[in-house]
């Protein structure tokens, strides 16, 4: 085969492997940013009556039941990855996770876990939590100023705290799913929360005490 044909081939190659990353990036960006939207309107109404049934409409019939169920509760969760482009080495595998608990037919809590790659060591969790209960309550840890850069990241929140607060509590950034070099930290996952300082440790950018940003009352 002539240099010329080799060029040819290696430049129809070129154009199919940046084909390829483009329409699996749009396709993972457009489904994570569906997951935490349809999370968002489940933690809205966390307190309030939502059956299970109306869940499972919410997510599209993608929440898939968990094997410890008991006659009583269950557990159901649906995954977006970036399985299509790790699997070609182009970014570490990264996954957004939802979890719906559920208690006598009705949603009871619901988890948000953002799960990064971070080294072929560990990985990096930035976690919210949506708990049942009523008034203010709005946690985070690590909530200190110089907190190491392999921390992970926990939000905890009530849901008319979530209500007041769910664009910094959500603010996920889905390009993580399918940056290049991945997202090696909370800071670079949920970045309306958490800041990486010059010197590469954590700060938690919400003013709080000691981790309540809101705290219940009485509290």
């Amino acid at each position: 085969m002539s240099r010329t044909h080799w060029l040819g081939l290696l430049a129809i190659c070129s154009v199919t492997a940046c084909s390829y990353v483009l329409i699996c990036s749009a396709l993972i960006q457009s489904r994570a940013n569906w997951l935490i939207q349809t999370t968002s309107e489940v933690f809205a109404t966390t307190g309030k009556t939502l059956a299970v049934s109306d869940a499972l409409v919410l997510y599209q019939g993608r929440l898939k039941r968990m094997p410890e169920c008991t006659a009583t509760s269950c557990g159901y969760e649906t995954v977006v990855s970036n399985r299509l482009l790790a699997a070609p080495h182009w970014t570490p595998y990264s996954e957004i996770r939802t979890t719906v608990w559920v208690e006598n037919g009705f949603v009871k809590n619901v988890d948000l876990d953002f799960t990064s790659t971070a080294s072929h060591l560990h990985a990096i969790v930035s976690h919210v939590y949506v708990q049942d209960g009523e008034g203010l309550d709005f946690s985070v840890d690590p909530w200190e100023d110089t907190s190491p850069t392999e921390t992970n990241g926990i939000v905890t929140v009530a849901p008319e705290s979530f209500r007041a607060h769910k664009q910094i509590i959500l603010g996920f950034d889905t390009k993580c799913l399918t940056r290049r070099p991945g997202c090696p930290s909370v800071a670079d996952l949920l970045p309306t929360v958490w800041e990486r300082r010059s010197d590469g440790l954590i700060r938690c950018r919400l003013r709080n005490r000691e981790g309540w940003v809101e705290a219940p009352t009485g509290w």
